[in-house]
């Protein structure tokens, strides 16, 4: 009896192809787990909330010396008796009657935090450990610190402070402007910057400028301009691996992978794959949902995330392995901020503080990196793993199958769902759902068990597996077991 089988899903979510051509082995979906570097399926780890912070007194998330930092105007007295263990408070020096309504970037310089915070009546004050900074020419919604300085976007400008002084603008040596249109005239707005290379990538809505920057401004100098792409977000960008640059544009996400020896930018459809997600996504964003997201890398598994709304895009890469694959987190609850914590993920949420992954003692600060962070069932919620294939046809389209059962490697308790052929879509209803099929309910192997019974006729086959209950869980191969019958 032939069989189809699957035992390496490293190609992740692809949906490039439609369900029906797309290849076996690639995944229509794949939430709430991730892809190994065997090109196996694991559930993604819990979120545990580390605590909760007081009512309306703090904005913001950072990071500093093994502790969370969160802002705010109210004084500290009052406030730092509030807040969760391994939370620090700082206080923000109050510039009007306004309140502080986001914190937009921060930026870590000389052992303090540089923060951009947006006020309710639109002004945006740029604060170094607390003070504001008062000098007129600092400005700008994105920062970044660079080759001994502080860099900021401000319209179609590029400014940079003084050599080792964040809060000098305009005075000290090194300090300076760039009207970018100058290289780039079709370009209109800066959004966000980020280290390439050793380079700067300043990136605008509709190019990516490469800056060689030198302390001295005389020295410094545009090496490449790409474009026909851009940022849609300040803080939609991060690096990745071994100086890759990760971004989201309006076209998905894209890579400034290098081309050659010389570390030359290309853009790169890394997120082509998931394309189709985000533009679902683009299509309905507004500002305030822009504001929030965000590109951050796991410290524990070098994967890249990127953060919008209730979910994450996450992209598993070992390139030795041949594994390149994207799935997604959904969490249940909006992630209003995120921050690399050390060697762990922290997530705040309103007033709620959170961490990915568990924390095995409440008293030990789950940001130290000698810190245990748990047992494997502590490290996993009730959140379902959902796994769904394209319609496979056993490289016989055309070729009725009668299929008459399945073989599954797994761990944890699964339900298992098939297809056996592609619903047709409609004008009212171009994309219209599967006409899913209970099988099984599965929580162990099935080789040398009786196998899953299928009992279908058709031309293709479809799998749907849902993960239940707490607990790792695992999925490494599917086997389809079907006699050939005749061609269509």
């Amino acid at each position: 009896m032939p069989t189809l089988q699957i035992d390496d899903f490293a190609s992740g979510v692809d949906l490039r192809k439609s369900n029906i051509t797309a290849p076996a082995g690639t995944l229509r979906d794949l939430t709430n787990a991730v892809i190994t570097s065997g090109g196996e399926i694991e559930k993604r780890k819990t979120l545990t909330q580390l605590g909760v912070l007081p009512a309306g007194l703090t904005v913001g998330l950072s990071f500093l010396n093994k502790e969370l930092v969160v802002f705010g105007l109210s004084d500290a007295a009052t406030v730092e008796p509030l807040l969760p263990a391994f939370v620090r408070y700082e206080q923000l020096a109050v510039p009007g009657p306004w309140a502080a309504d986001r914190v937009l970037d921060v930026q870590t310089f000389a052992g303090k935090l540089y923060a951009v915070v947006r006020f309710t009546n639109g002004e945006v004050v740029h604060y170094y450990d607390g003070a504001i900074v008062t000098d007129a020419a600092a400005g700008g919604q994105a920062v970044r610190a660079h080759k001994s300085k502080l860099y900021a976007v401000d319209g179609t400008n590029l400014k940079f402070s003084a050599v080792r002084d964040p809060v000098d603008w305009s005075v000290g040596a090194g300090n300076g402007i760039i009207d970018v249109t100058t290289e780039d005239a079709g370009e209109t707005e800066l959004v966000g910057l980020e280290e390439y290379y050793g380079a700067l990538a300043v990136f605008g809505r509709t190019s990516v400028q490469i800056w060689a920057m030198d302390p001295d401004p005389a020295l410094s100098q545009i090496t490449q301009v790409l474009g026909n792409t851009g940022l849609v977000s300040r803080n939609a960008v991060a690096r990745f691996g071994s100086g890759d640059v990760l971004f989201l544009s309006d076209t998905g996400i894209r890579s400034l992978r290098a081309r050659d020896i010389q570390s030359a930018a290309a853009v790169n459809d890394v997120g082509a794959p998931v394309d189709k997600l985000i533009a679902a996504k683009r299509a309905l964003l507004t500002q305030a949902e822009a504001d929030k997201i965000a590109a951050v890398v796991d410290p524990l598994t070098g994967r890249y995330w990127m953060v919008w709304g209730t979910q994450a895009f996450v992209l598993t890469a070992f390139p030795n392995s041949k594994v390149s694959a994207w799935s997604v987190f959904d969490f249940y609850v909006n992630i209003d901020y995120i921050t690399a914590a050390g060697s762990r993920l922290a997530v705040r949420s309103g007033e709620e503080v959170f961490v990915y992954g568990s924390v095995a003692n409440p008293a030990q600060n789950p940001f130290d990196p000698n810190t245990p962070i748990g047992s494997a069932a502590e490290n996993y919620d009730a959140s379902a793993v959902v796994f769904e294939t394209p319609f496979m046809d056993a490289t016989r389209p055309s070729v009725t199958k009668y299929w008459s059962g399945m073989d599954v490697t797994c761990t944890g308790t699964w339900e298992v769902y098939a297809c056996p052929e592609p619903p047709v879509a409609t004008v009212d209803d171009p994309n219209p759902t599967p006409a899913w099929i209970r099988v099984a309910t599965l929580d162990r192997p099935t080789w040398g068990l009786n196998r899953v019974p299928i009992d279908m006729e058709a031309n293709h086959l479809a799998v749907r597996m849902v993960s239940v209950g707490t607990g790792p869980a695992t999925l490494a191969s599917i086997a389809l077991h079907h006699n050939l019958g005749d061609e269509s």
